[in-house]
C-alpha cells in the first residue's frame, strides 16, 4: 500500500522547485530538502515529473543562446577586476538572473568575449591585496561592512553599517542576527575590540540563561583572537572582494568627479544612496557564497564539496549536530532595551528629515532609477546621483527645510 504524500499548494511548490534549480542543487539534495523541510518523501521519478509540470528550467534543455550570451557578456563587463571564472559566472546568472546555462557554454562564451580563457585571467600573481575586513571609502565618506559566519561556512549576516567601531551599533547588529535565526551558537569568536562590548555581553548572558548546563571553563561563550587567527570570517573578505569589493571601489574612483567633499548635501546624499547599493551587493554575495559548492578536500575535517547552506540546513547528513541554542524574541527585545542608542539611530545613515526628503525626491520621474538591483552597480549610478544632487540644490534654494543639512 503506497503512502499518501501531502503536497503544498501548487504556487508554493512551484516556487520551491524553481529555487532548488536557481541554487543548483543536485537531485538527491532536492529530495532531502523536500523530505526534511516539507515532509514530502518522494522518489526521483516523481520529482522529475513535478519539475516538468512546473516548467523548472534545466541546463540540459538549454536553447536560449542569444539571451545566455547577453547575460554572460553583462556579468563579465561588470567584473572590472576580471577575476570571476566560468563557475562563478554560471552561478551568478542562475542566482541573479534566473538563467540556467551549461558551464561549457559559459566558458566558450567568456573565451570569445575576452580573447583568453578564464584560467589565463586568474593566473597566479595577477591579483594581490590585503585579506582583511575593509570599508569602501570615497573622499573620506566611508561605508563600513560587518559580517558573521558559522563554523560550517555559512554566512549568517553581512550588513553595511554607518560605524562599525561603535559598541551600540554592533550590539544591534548581533541582536538582528539572533532574531533572524531565533538562536545563538555555543561560542562566538571575534577580533578583539572595544566595539564588541555589547556583543560579548549579550552572547554571554544568553548562553548562561538558555544553556546553563554548558561549562564556561570548557566552552567559553566568547573567544577574542587576533584577526589573522579568526580565519572563518577573515577569509570571507577575499571572496567578497573578488565578487564585489574591487568593482565597487573602482566605481567609486570613477565617480569622484561627481562628489564635492566639503558639500554636506553631497556627503549625506552619498551615504543615503550608496549604503543601499552596498547592501544590495552584500545580499547578492551572501546568496552566491552560501549556495556555492566548496572545493572538495579529503583531508578536511568539516564537509567539503557541498554548499554551506546545505550543511547548515541538514548537518545530520554530514555527521554533524545542530548545537544552536534557541532564544525567544522576548529575551532579544529585553537586551535591546539595554542599549543606550536606539536601533533606528545606531543604524541611521543620514538625519531623518533628509531621509524623508531624499525618498520623495528619488520617486520623482526625473530622478527615479528603474533598473534591476544589480544595475545600480553600473557607473551610471552617478548619473542618478547627479540628478538627485541637482534636485536637492534646487530645493535648498527654494528654502526647503534647512534641518535636512
Amino acid at each position: 500500500m503506497s503512502r499518501r504524500v501531502d503536497f503544498p499548494p501548487d504556487d508554493e511548490l512551484k516556487e520551491i522547485l524553481h529555487d532548488f534549480q536557481r541554487r543548483g542543487l543536485s537531485l538527491a539534495i532536492r529530495l532531502r530538502y523536500l523530505e526534511e523541510k516539507q515532509g514530502m518523501k518522494i522518489g526521483s521519478t516523481k520529482l522529475k515529473k513535478l519539475n516538468k509540470k512546473f516548467e523548472v528550467p534545466s541546463a540540459r534543455k538549454f536553447n536560449d543562446v542569444e539571451g545566455a550570451t547577453a547575460a554572460i557578456a553583462d556579468i563579465v563587463s561588470r567584473d572590472i577586476n576580471q577575476g570571476q571564472g566560468p563557475d562563478t559566472v554560471k552561478r551568478v546568472a542562475a542566482l541573479r538572473l534566473n538563467i540556467i546555462i551549461p558551464r561549457d557554454f559559459v566558458r566558450a562564451t567568456m573565451h570569445g568575449l575576452v580573447g583568453q580563457g578564464p584560467s589565463d585571467l586568474r593566473r597566479p600573481g595577477r591579483r594581490s591585496g590585503p585579506k582583511k575586513r575593509g570599508a569602501l571609502d570615497a573622499i573620506g565618506i566611508g561605508i563600513d561592512i560587518y559580517g558573521m559566519r558559522d563554523h560550517v561556512g555559512k554566512l549568517l549576516w553581512m550588513v553595511a553599517v554607518p560605524n562599525s567601531r561603535l559598541s551600540d551599533t554592533i550590539g544591534h547588529v548581533f541582536l538582528d542576527m539572533v532574531s533572524k535565526y531565533g538562536a545563538i551558537s555555543v561560542q562566538v569568536t571575534f577580533d578583539g575590540g572595544s566595539e564588541l562590548g555589547w556583543l560579548s555581553a549579550f552572547q554571554t548572558t544568553l548562553r548562561e540563561t538558555f544553556a546553563p548546563e554548558l561549562s564556561t571553563a570548557e566552552w567559553p561563550a566568547c573567544v577574542a583572537v587576533q584577526s589573522s587567527i579568526n580565519i572563518p570570517i577573515e577569509s570571507t573578505w577575499s571572496y567578497d572582494r573578488k565578487f564585489n569589493g574591487r568593482t565597487l571601489r573602482e566605481i567609486l574612483e570613477e565617480g569622484r568627479i561627481h562628489l564635492i567633499p566639503g558639500d554636506l548635501i553631497h556627503r549625506h546624499l552619498f551615504r543615503w544612496l550608496w549604503s543601499k547599493i552596498v547592501q544590495i551587493s552584500l545580499d547578492e554575495f551572501v546568496d552566491y557564497f552560501n549556495n556555492k559548492k566548496t572545493r572538495r578536500q579529503r583531508a578536511r575535517i568539516l564537509p567539503s564539496g557541498v554548499a554551506p547552506n546545505v550543511v547548515f540546513d541538514m548537518p545530520q547528513d554530514y555527521g554533524l549536530e545542530n548545537l544552536a541554542i534557541a532564544v525567544p524574541q522576548a529575551a532579544i527585545d529585553q537586551l535591546r532595551d539595554l542599549i543606550d542608542t536606539p536601533r533606528s539611530e545606531a543604524l541611521r545613515w543620514v538625519p531623518d528629515v533628509f531621509d524623508a526628503v531624499a525618498r520623495e525626491v528619488y520617486c520623482r520621474p526625473q530622478c527615479q532609477f528603474r533598473g534591476k538591483s544589480r544595475d545600480l552597480l553600473d557607473s551610471g549610478i552617478f548619473c542618478v546621483f547627479g540628478r538627485l544632487a541637482g534636485t536637492f540644490e534646487h530645493l535648498i534654494v527654494s528654502n526647503i527645510p534647512s534641518a535636512l543639512i
